[in-house]
């Protein structure tokens, strides 16, 4: 059986159609762009009222400001870098549509296609995410790595992108 044949997921193979990454990973995207600008507000937001000398309550209050400010412009870039980004499994392969300013499209073609790799780390596997890592012939930095696929997605993917050759097992 073609592995194409048995996806029973989210997307249809060989469609016509771009598909958006899974809702969750906007969600994760926001969280950890939230974590990440308060880590460099706090960051700046201490040398920053320190080198002002405000009194400790203007300190407070411009510190949390410097804080947060960072955090919400990284949630809303999250944000948009989900919403800018598709793909699609067609004949020639997987097509990645992405890009806030710069928009970018990769086509991984089958047959330029070395081995496959899905990780998911603690924070995906709680959202039911995987990472797809397709590693193309060329040097070792020669792979596309997109997160936000659902977990089933992301095997099913893996499954339809693997060459002729390896999808028998009684094959030489």
């Amino acid at each position: 059986m073609n592995p194409t044949e048995s996806i029973a997921h989210s997307f249809q193979p060989f469609g016509e159609d771009w598909q958006t990454l899974a809702p969750a990973a906007r969600k994760v995207g926001a969280g950890v762009g939230a974590l990440t600008g308060l880590v460099i507000g706090v960051a700046a937001a201490v040398p920053f009222a320190v080198a002002l000398d405000i009194g400790l309550a203007g300190k407070a209050g411009l510190g949390l400001v410097v804080a947060l400010l960072p955090a919400l412009l990284f949630v809303l870039i999250a944000r948009a870098r989900w919403r800018r980004t598709h793909w699609r499994l067609d004949p020639g392969g997987l097509r990645v549509r992405r890009g806030i300013v710069w928009h970018k499209e990769i086509l991984v073609p089958r047959s330029r296609v070395q081995h496959l790799d899905l990780e998911r780390g603690p924070i995906e596997r709680h959202f039911g995410l995987a990472t797809l890592v397709v590693h193309t012939a060329g040097t070792r930095m020669h792979a596309l790595r997109q997160s936000g696929f659902l977990d089933d997605d992301a095997v099913a993917l893996r499954d339809a992108l693997l060459p002729e050759t390896d999808r028998h097992d009684d094959s030489l």
